[in-house]
């Protein structure tokens, strides 16, 4: 049909994971806001989930859903322990389904129809088919949360600096010059930096910097066995000291 391709889903990152959680647990991201979009499928126990003020509990069969950016506590209650598939990810910058909308953490309820789907994710480990399958059943739980899920509020962006931040996330690890970003949008350099500094509320390089971070705690999760060294250089630091300097 003439609507085919309109609405394309474009994962920057994906990873499901099996976690178990004794009684007692306590996650504290109150100080560290999260570099991923999260939700997670309890297949067994419960755990309570403390945002803005505001308690949360989630059982078995539900989803719990965490934006990237969102600061909260968790405190995990199932006896002797809380089993749950846990999928972070991240999407393309203002891209659907969430790009363009506030969504708050929030539990979905009743999703058993969705337990095998985050199985299929968390397992598909580092097999590139099977990486593959799990992209595949992922976007099927996406389709199925956020018909469901509410959000708080739209978000609109000027025009004139999309573009620019589209380049920026997918050259986080290269030079950038806001001379470069501006005629890409197709406007001076003094308008550009302006507005992008308005909409965004930092600078070009200070959100450059940001996503580089974003992406360095990407890797840390990922592969903790990296040297900060090594990730300064990956990431196209050429001062590993500058590089801790900003990560902190």
């Amino acid at each position: 049909g003439d609507d085919m391709g309109q609405h394309p889903i474009s994962l920057t990152y994906l990873h499901g994971e099996a976690f178990e959680d004794t009684a007692g647990t306590v996650r504290d991201f109150r100080r560290l806001p999260r570099p991923l979009h999260s939700v997670a499928y309890i297949e067994s126990g419960e755990a309570e989930f403390v945002y803005n003020g505001k308690s949360m509990l989630v059982r078995a069969g539900d989803v719990i859903y965490a934006a990237k950016g969102n600061c909260y506590y968790s405190i995990w209650k199932g006896i002797p322990k809380t089993i749950f598939f846990s999928c972070h990810f991240d999407l393309v910058p203002f891209g659907a389904p969430i790009g363009t909308r506030i969504y708050p953490l929030q539990v979905i309820r009743e999703c058993q129809n969705l337990r095998d789907a985050f199985a299929e994710v968390a397992a598909s480990g580092t097999d590139e088919l099977a990486s593959l399958y799990a992209v595949g059943s992922f976007c099927q739980i996406l389709s199925k949360l956020f018909a469901r899920m509410h959000y708080e509020r739209d978000l609109t962006l000027n025009h004139r600096i999309v573009e620019a931040v589209r380049y920026i996330e997918a050259h986080y690890d290269t030079p950038l010059r806001v001379p470069e970003l501006a005629q890409l949008c197709h406007v001076s350099p003094s308008y550009f930096y302006e507005c992008f500094k308005r909409e965004m509320g930092m600078s070009p390089i200070e959100y450059k910097n940001k996503i580089t971070v974003l992406h360095a705690e990407r890797a840390l999760l990922d592969h903790p066995e990296i040297s900060i060294e090594e990730l300064s250089e990956q990431l196209g630091f050429e001062s590993s000291i500058y590089f801790r300097r900003l990560f902190k």
